[in-house]
């Protein structure tokens, strides 16, 4: 005979439930292992960690002074940069300047040239005037210092006409 329905859920009361034994001790060991390995890498940071000031400390320093370093090489770039700058600045001042003044230096020698032959030219004029028989040797050197103050003002012309490359140059 079948077992009646009625029959049948009064077992079903009766029986014990099977529970999962094996999840359940599957769940905790997992659980356990979890735990286990975040502890151990949690012991293994602090660890870690006390050990980190030295060094943590050590690479501050480092830092420190590489900062240091990197500022006063900037630093050092940028005055050598304006030195070099200044540099070229006084290099073309000086070139210029100095053509210039030498320059001016010649011109005023040679005026001065000029100026010597012009007092000598008329002192042998008087002297020749004095003395008798000096009027052959007069127009000798009198030629000869004409050529002279001609190769003089040739010399100034030139010298004037030379550009010594100073923009606000003043003509003479």
């Amino acid at each position: 005979m079948p077992p009646k329905p009625a029959d049948e859920k009064k077992l079903q009361e009766d029986a014990p439930k099977k529970k999962p034994t094996m999840l359940i001790i599957a769940f905790f060991l997992c659980f356990i292992f979890s735990v286990a390995a975040s502890s151990g890498v949690t012991f293994f940071l602090l660890q870690s960690s006390q050990k980190d000031p030295q060094v943590t400390e050590e690479i501050t320093k480092q830092s420190t002074l590489l900062s240091n370093v990197e500022q006063s090489i900037s630093q050092q770039d940028a005055k050598i940069k304006a030195i070099e700058e200044q540099n070229d600045v006084l290099k073309l001042y000086l070139r210029h300047s100095s053509a210039t003044a030498l320059k001016n230096i010649l011109v005023d020698q040679e005026r001065n040239i000029q100026a010597f032959l012009k007092v000598m030219k008329s002192a042998m004029g008087d002297l020749a005037a004095l003395s008798p028989r000096t009027t052959d040797w007069n127009d000798e050197y009198q030629y000869q210092l004409d050529l002279a103050l001609k190769g003089s003002i040739e010399r100034e012309d030139l010298l004037k006409l030379l550009k010594t490359g100073e923009p606000n140059e003043k003509s003479q």
